[in-house]
Formats: C-alpha cells, sequence, structure tokens
C-alpha cells in the first residue's frame, strides 16, 4: 500500500486510522517529504492567514526512542523547510534540538542522531548523550505524525462515531 496516497483519499477517519496502525516498518519509511509537508498545512496549528507567515506546527504523541528523547512535535518555517523538535533527557539536564525532517527520512542510515546533550557531573566526568534513532524508531515517529493527522483533521468526525 502506497501511504502517500492513501493517507489523502476519501476513506473513512476510522478505516485510517486502522491501516496506519498495520503499517508495516518498510511502508512507513516510504513516506515522502511532500507528504509529510502536506499533512502540516492541512493539519497543523498555527498563523497562517497571514501572508508572510505560515507557520504550523503539528504535536506528536507516542514518538520516542524509548530511551532518552522524544519527538514531541513538527513545524514548517521559511520556505517549506520542516524541522523536528526533539526533546533529550539525561541524567542531571535536559535540552530542545531541532533537526531537520529531510535528514530524518533519509534511509541510507541504519541509525541517526538526532542531537546530544552534554553532561558534566561534580567529579569532573563529563559525556554527551546522543539521542540515537534506529529504522524502527524513525518508523514509529512517522507513525505518529500520520495518527495525528488522522487525529486533528478528522477530529470532528471521530467524535461522532465514538458517540
Amino acid at each position: 500500500m502506497n501511504i502517500n496516497d492513501f493517507i489523502f483519499t476519501r476513506t473513512a477517519p476510522k478505516k485510517k486510522l486502522e491501516v496506519v496502525k498495520n503499517l508495516q516498518q518498510g511502508e512507513l519509511l516510504a513516506t515522502t517529504y511532500k507528504t509529510i509537508l502536506r499533512i502540516i498545512k492541512e493539519a497543523g496549528v498555527g498563523d497562517s492567514n497571514k501572508t508572510r507567515c505560515k507557520f504550523k506546527t503539528l504535536y506528536l504523541s507516542g514518538a520516542t526512542n524509548d530511551w532518552n528523547s522524544k519527538v514531541r512535535n513538527i513545524y514548517n518555517s521559511k520556505k517549506d523547510e520542516v524541522y523536528l523538535s526533539v526533546y533529550i533527557q539525561g541524567d542531571d539536564t535536559d535540552t530542545e534540538c531541532s533537526y531537520k525532517l529531510r535528514e530524518f527520512l533519509d534511509n541510507r542510515y541504519e541509525e541517526q542522531c538526532l542531537g546530544k546533550l552534554h553532561e558534566s557531573f561534580r567529579n569532573g566526568y563529563e559525556h554527551e548523550v546522543p539521542a540515537n534513532y534506529d529504522r524502527s524508531d524513525r518508523a514509529r515517529v512517522i507513525r505518529a505524525i500520520l495518527t495525528a493527522y488522522i487525529e486533528n483533521k478528522y477530529a470532528d468526525k471521530l467524535k461522532e462515531d465514538t458517540i
């Protein structure tokens, strides 16, 4: 199944959620940059009524690497460049950093480091804590993006189905 086409078809939102939930890792990693940019433009929240400001954000849940970091949201900025906002937590401190979505979707690499947190302790020991995402972690983030799109875009229809 080509998710890049299916996600925008006229299908019931419950059916779309079911399909996204059952997608395999390879199918999720086949999601294109153009598809995610369209997702942000359609379902993101932000100020898009002004001609100069087309900033939109899509908030995610469940987009983690199951270790030390999570992707909180994706947002677009100038010239349709999309970034991931990554929260990294270490032993003593935490930080927030941005990472380009184009590099995140690059499937040539098995593992990607989305950012590093520099920690130093009282005894003089210092080290960097990386936020590494392998292929299954990246597939989890893409699944969270697709799910957030469906839940935001079709919130009214999904509420009607549960009543």
